[in-house]
């Protein structure tokens, strides 16, 4: 349906997006509309296509899809307009100024004879330049964006595309539409064949089987986690994708590769497609590891006396796998050091800190996520922080120095992707050791690349394998079930005298209801609060999914009783309720406030979890302290940027440990259900497991070692990297591998 109306009041309006709440005057009639409009001001008429909605707060509401703008009609309205502060240069005594000599006539001078503006007190000849040219580019980009909605764009969509072409709009969309999909952030293949359709685009153009093949390989890496993919797989799913004979895609691709819009390779024996800008990421990845193997301290050092030492005062004594491990991180440029739960890994980085201590080397501790930081802070009693916040990453991942350190130690390795791992090498200067710790059999990162994993199958990273498991983690029903489940066993289900429990449930609705019933209970078991006890779904949806079991643990945990809340589409946010951040975003500004000291700085990243402190609704914003001090505010544009934290997916939990875990087990994909699934939530667990489900589908779950496969070329242009230095620097042949 169509409202049509002066603006009187804006609420909102984010300028970076155009997302606005204004209040409409329908008729009289006051309407509170949302939706992303083009530059707008208090007073001027608008036309919006959308629908009424029921806010479960603020009541009936006028969500809009599209928006044009009119312009003010009387001497009144374009007063009103003239002075809102749209125009550079013209106030409200100025513009009332204008309108008395020129009337209704003013917007076609402005446009059409700007000079005779000079004639009004206080406008020269160049301010009057200035102000017809602020017109016509507000002019230009409302008159583009109302010809893109002709095209069924949606308004947030067009105003992105007038960012990246102004004038030039029409002629680029029309052009080539695709080649939106490469100029501006946000557009994909899908978006952009709906524009191509009504356009007037060939089903068979080849800018459009283009496109189609760029998008199959772009899904390839966000969605498949690969960095390269088979160039036969990829030419049929394109195929299939667009309707078109697979000898059309095949031309494409030729043409793709000549022009080095895509890259083509070999790998183990299979040719694949890479997109240029991950083919280089991944390739620059290589060579940094290979110049931290190359530039490494010459130094022999031998650290047995040390061990010695560290097992006297610790009183613990390593395994020879764990003196192996620290004997390796001490003496190689770059070393990964994996293993499951209770093998000691915590262990080893002390040890590895206290040596490099006595060696006078500065050490710095990282992990991917802040929860993870925080834990290894906990573990050794040093300050640890996030890949991100050290290298100072900004919105381009370059932004910062180099890291001033002599040694790098990441934990939760398996998380990180090729990307955040190349941005973090770009950081590490030639000679500092770098130290790599985390668990393979883990799930993979939730960005693209196979880097732990690369890095071990390359051979040229020393890497050891923890496999001996602590007296003391033996004696715990997680540990000895994680590596059961690991081994493909089923777990001990059945002992009510440790730290693992089973409840057996089988219609999804229970086992719900099990779960949020189980979470108060379980923290005065183990004597914490229930913010300790994590939920973890593997899935998002459904009966037993996560947001099913968000909405139930808020009844119950933080159940609303007036005041501040405001709603998304998932959920209706409280203040106290647990939340995430679910993307990487490097621009989100945020604070720390403590006794007299003050720090700011911007980015909240993809798994920070926090609460909201404070929800203003009038302004709609939720201001949210997160579990390391930080405090950053969320404006309605944003919300889709947090989600519930009383259950959240396993995927997300990653690099994170909570005192219990309940884990609901329902039906699911094959594909979805998987042994590493399983391991990766019982891993999570530091004092408590309680899994609720059907023993059926819990062997299901350890029977199913499905894991998806994943193309990455990592471990290739690790082994070539190291064969061009070995002849580079007369080294002799460099075996494969080596």
């Amino acid at each position: 349906m169509t409202l049509k109306g002066d603006i009187d009041e804006i609420r909102f309006r984010n300028e970076e997006n155009g997302y606005t709440i204004a209040v409409i005057d329908a008729e009289g009639e006051p309407v509170i509309a949302t939706g992303v409009f083009p530059p707008v001001v208090e007073g001027q008429t608008v036309i919006l296509d959308g629908d009424y909605v029921i806010h479960k707060k603020y009541g009936r509401q006028f969500k809009a899809d599209r928006c044009e703008i009119e312009k003010p009609s009387g001497v009144d309205g374009i007063v009103r307009y003239l002075g809102s502060g749209l125009i550079k240069g013209i106030g409200p005594a100025l513009a009332l100024r204008i309108v008395s000599v020129f009337g209704e006539k003013t917007f076609s001078v402005i446009e059409n004879n700007p000079s005779l503006l000079s004639s009004v007190r206080g406008i020269s000849k160049g301010k009057a330049e200035e102000i017809a040219k602020a017109y016509g580019e507000i002019k230009e980009m409302q008159d583009a964006v109302m010809t893109l909605q002709a095209y069924d764009i949606p308004l947030g969509t067009a105003l992105r595309i007038y960012k990246v072409y102004g004038k030039n709009t029409a002629a680029a969309v029309t052009s080539n539409p695709y080649r939106l999909i490469e100029d501006v952030d946000g557009i994909g293949f899908l978006t952009a064949d709906k524009i191509a359709a009504k356009t007037g685009v060939a089903h068979d153009s080849e800018f459009r089987i283009e496109a189609g093949l760029i998008h199959v390989l772009k899904e390839s890496v966000q969605k498949g986690g690969n960095t390269c993919y088979p160039r036969e797989t990829a030419v049929e799913e394109a195929g299939a994708l667009l309707g078109v004979d697979v000898s059309l895609v095949y031309s494409a691709a030729e043409s793709l590769v000549l022009e080095r819009r895509v890259r083509l390779l070999e790998t183990q024996g299979e040719e694949v497609l890479a997109l240029p800008g991950v083919y280089r990421t991944e390739k620059n990845a290589a060579v940094l590891v290979s110049r931290l193997l190359e530039g490494a301290d010459s130094t022999v050092y031998d650290v047995k006396a040390d061990i010695s030492e560290y097992e006297k005062i610790s009183g613990i004594i390593l395994h020879e796998k764990q003196k192996e491990a620290v004997t390796a991180a001490i003496s190689n440029g770059a070393t990964l050091i994996t293993g499951g739960p209770g093998t000691g890994k915590t262990t080893i980085i002390k040890c590895i800190i206290e040596i490099f201590d006595k060696l006078n080397k500065t050490v710095l501790l990282m992990a991917p996520t802040g929860r993870a930081a925080k834990r290894m802070s906990e573990a050794t009693g040093r300050e640890a922080s996030t890949i991100h916040r050290a290298c100072k990453f900004g919105s381009d991942m370059s932004s910062g120095e180099n890291l001033a350190c002599d040694v790098v130690i990441v934990d939760e390795f398996s998380m990180v992707d090729v990307f955040l791992f190349e941005a973090l090498l770009k950081k590490i200067t030639a000679g500092t050791r770098l130290v790599l710790v985390g668990d393979k059999d883990q799930l993979p990162s939730v960005g693209a690349g196979n880097v732990l994993a690369d890095i071990m199958r390359s051979g040229a990273v020393k890497s050891v394998q923890l496999d001996q498991i602590y007296r003391q983690a033996e004696e715990s029903l997680i540990v000895t079930n994680a590596h059961a489940v690991n081994r493909g066993e089923m777990p001990v289900l059945d002992d009510k005298t440790h730290d693992f429990f089973y409840v057996s449930a089988s219609d999804p609705e229970l086992i719900a209801q099990k779960t949020a019933d189980m979470v108060e209970r379980a923290a005065k078991f183990i004597g914490s609060a229930p913010d300790r006890v994590q939920v973890l779904c593997p899935l998002k949806n459904g009966a037993a999914g996560a947001i099913k079991i968000n909405r139930l643990l808020q009844k119950r945990l933080n159940p609303y009783t007036g005041g501040g809340a405001v709603e998304d589409e998932d959920y209706v946010y409280h203040e106290g309720d647990k939340v995430m951040h679910v993307v990487n975003n490097y621009d989100l500004a945020w604070t720390v406030a403590s006794g007299y000291s003050y720090r700011e700085g911007t980015g909240v990243y993809n798994g920070d979890i926090g609460v909201i402190r404070e929800i203003n609704s009038s302004r709609g914003e939720m201001t949210v302290e997160f579990e390391d001090g930080r405090t950053a505010v969320y404006t309605p544009d944003i919300y889709n940027q947090l989600v519930l934290a009383y259950a959240i997916t396993v995927h997300k939990s990653q690099g994170s440990e909570f005192d219990a875990v309940i884990l609901p087990v329902t039906s699911g994909g094959p594909m979805i259900m998987t042994r590493n699934l399983l391991y990766t939530a019982i891993t999570r667990a530091k004092k408590m497991v309680v899994m609720i489900g059907e023993r059926s589908r819990i062997k299901f779950m350890v029977d199913n070692n499905y894991v998806a496969a994943r193309y990455s070329l990592l471990s290739d242009f690790i082994v070539e990297a190291q064969r061009d230095n070995a002849l580079l620097f007369g080294k002799g042949d460099c075996d494969e591998g080596t």
